[in-house]
This record gives structure tokens, sequence and C-alpha cells, in this order.
């Protein structure tokens, strides 16, 4: 009897411990302070205009888009894509060859991001507005 017992909640136990979606929030501006072009030889401190990319994107977690000049102004990420806890809030994407990922301190609005591609990453940081801890 104990064993059926166990049997019928061990289900609702492992759903305790499956990643959750972000909660609907407002869109978050980031700007961007520091940018290095990375490629296999090394990394070197750049500017966003040198390397086409924006001087900020804004995260839409409620909509599951990153928007910028880079790819348009298009969404980028899928179901799926956006975690967070009561401190971070982590966001990834890809479109075609391109993938990316922007990681931010909700206490601070530290920002921390990445577009890479075969041969070539850039990374970026900056600090965010519009996060709602």
């Amino acid at each position: 009897m104990r064993l059926l017992k166990l049997t019928a909640w061990a289900p609702l136990a492992a759903l305790c411990f499956l990643p959750t979606e972000a909660p609907a929030a407002p869109n978050i501006a980031c700007q961007l302070a520091e940018v290095y072009a990375c490629t296999p030889a090394g990394c070197q401190k750049s500017s966003s205009e040198a390397n086409n990319l924006p001087a900020a994107v804004e995260l839409n977690v409620k909509q599951k888009n990153l928007f910028s000049g880079l790819f348009g102004g298009e969404g980028m990420l899928h179901s799926g894509d956006v975690y967070e806890d009561e401190k971070v809030l982590i966001l990834h994407g890809r479109r075609a060859l391109q993938t990316w990922t922007a990681v931010v301190d909700k206490t601070t609005g530290s920002y921390s991001g990445s577009v890479s591609q075969i041969g070539q990453s850039f990374t970026q940081f900056g600090t965010c507005t519009g996060i709602t801890p």
C-alpha cells in the first residue's frame, strides 16, 4: 500500500525539478558599454559600430523576443528560451548559423551577452533598465 502511494506521488514530485519558464515581464532595454571581437587568434576590444552591432538591445521577455538592429529587429527567441530565478535572467536563441545569449543580473542590471557564428564571436557588456526583480 505504501509503495502504491509513493508511486502515485512520484510524478508530481518530479515536476518540482523541471526548469521553469520566465513569467511575463516588461521589455528590458540594455545599453552596450563594451564589445570584444573574438576569432581563433584571440579577442580585441572593439566598438558596436565597427562590427555592425547595435549600441543597444531590447529584450522582450513576455513575447520571448530579442529586438535589435543586428538581426533586422525580428524576434529571435523560441519557446522555452527564457529562464530566470530571483537574481538572474537568462535568454538564448539562434537564427540560421548564428547563436546569441544574454544574461542579466536582476538586482544590478548588469548585462553580459554574446553573438557567435563559425570562426567569430562578439562578447558584449552593458547595463539594462526596466527589470522587475
